[in-house]
């Protein structure tokens, strides 16, 4: 696994059958209510980004997103499918909501590889009911067996559900994971916009209150120490990891993306070749508001050693944590 490179590709699929207030694609990234592209060229850039992944000489595990919800594209599928059958892929882990799961994993199953596949869900309150989501993901996990993680998003108001989504889960058998939920409309450019971006870090005891709820300490103190500090942090990004925009622009982590910095390339160009990083890590350069985890995590030498042991960008518990949820 050690010469394998993940990546995180973010496609330009829109369309998606929820409509979260908090939801993180805007703007030029905005999902979409009718189009799963907003133009035929969209999706041919997709197309030719997916193929070049499938033919790198190196193998990859790919983090394979949308800016809407992938199960609710079957052209998004069949692409995703196509990729799993690579020699050269080791695994696909795909975002989702969990509505459309029992609909549509049929058609992973019979097109691509689904052992490679695993499932970062994300629960949405106002969308979808509790038991609904759990039953799906349990359905993903023992009738295809997908590695499946439920995903929550801890908000100031919400620790009363956030308790009910975490029980309902242990008593599933499915993996749970915790994370800070973001206000969208928050511009990233100010250390002082910081607890406005993570609303529930402006409660007294929001990291507490993260932490009691099931948020690993340690993750949670690399995610808030990397929103606030990056000066003098060195950071393995861009060696064997990085991340590809929608546009196909290649940067070592989606925050040199938002800031506009250290373009490696472009997937799209005729002849491009992925720089492999010399050095095992350097010096980042963004300064603050590192919030992805997909990024941040390569701040710690310790987890991304632990998160080789599994096949997903999100998951980080090692073998002796990657228990199913723990005891509240």
């Amino acid at each position: 696994m050690s010469s394998q490179v993940r990546i995180w590709y973010v496609s330009s699929q829109r369309l998606c059958n929820f409509r979260c207030t908090y939801c993180v694609s805007i703007n030029d990234y905005a999902k979409s209510t009718s189009q799963h592209w907003l133009t035929p060229q969209e999706e041919a850039d997709f197309e030719t980004i997916v193929r070049w992944m499938g033919g790198t000489p190196y193998r990859v595990g790919v983090r394979l997103a949308t800016l809407g919800e992938p199960f609710a594209s079957r052209g998004f599928l069949t692409r995703a499918a196509w990729l799993s059958k690579q020699e050269n892929v080791d695994f696909i882990e795909l975002l989702t909501n969990g509505s459309l799961l029992k609909r549509r994993l049929e058609q992973l199953d019979r097109e691509g590889d689904i052992t490679k596949f695993s499932l970062w869900v994300t629960h949405h309150e106002t969308e979808i009911s509790v038991e609904r989501f759990i039953d799906n993901a349990r359905f993903a996990q023992e009738r295809y067996g997908c590695f499946v993680v439920v995903n929550a998003l801890l908000f100031p108001d919400n620790e009363e559900y956030i308790t009910r989504l975490r029980a309902a889960a242990k008593e599933a058998d499915l993996r749970f994971n915790l994370d800070l939920g973001y206000d969208p409309l928050t511009p990233h450019g100010t250390l002082s916009k910081i607890d406005s971006m993570v609303p529930v870090l402006g409660a007294e005891d929001g990291i507490q209150r993260a932490r009691r709820l099931g948020a690993d300490p340690e993750v949670l103190d690399l995610n808030i120490g990397a929103m606030r500090d990056l000066r003098d942090r060195s950071c393995s990004a861009g060696h064997r990891y990085f991340y590809i925009g929608p546009r196909g622009d290649v940067f070592r982590c989606s925050r040199y993306q938002s800031l506009g910095i250290g373009k490696l390339g472009n997937v799209l160009d005729d002849g491009f070749v992925l720089p492999l990083g010399e050095s095992a890590s350097t010096p980042c350069r963004a300064g603050f508001g590192c919030g992805n985890k997909e990024d941040y995590l390569h701040l710690s030498r310790r987890l991304q050693d632990e998160m080789a042991s599994v096949p997903s960008l999100g998951w980080t518990g090692v073998a002796d944590r990657l228990q199913f949820a723990s005891e509240a």
